[in-house]
């Protein structure tokens, strides 16, 4: 496993456990015949007690962390959060 491969699941572990202690679950999957993964964000159990109904959102990328960022990102528009990128 290459430096740039660890990186990536390390990103990919912190962004699922940030997810799960939210009370949501993350459904990914991959779609060999383009190439490509999507993802789809659900409220857990947890979180459907809450007031607000969370809507499932789904997302997708060239790599299965592109596609949860990409969910995450389609769920913080629904919300109206004003997410500013620190690059």
């Amino acid at each position: 496993m290459t430096y740039a491969d660890e990186r990536v699941a390390a990103e990919m572990g912190r962004v699922l456990l940030a997810l799960y202690r939210a009370g949501m679950q993350v459904r990914v999957w991959p779609d060999a015949l383009k190439g490509r993964a999507g993802a789809r964000i659900v409220a857990g159990p947890s979180a459907n007690r809450r007031r607000t109904a969370l809507k499932p959102v789904t997302g997708s990328g060239d790599s299965p962390l592109q596609a949860i960022y990409a969910a995450v990102e389609r769920m913080n528009e629904r919300a109206g959060a004003i997410v500013v990128r620190l690059d």
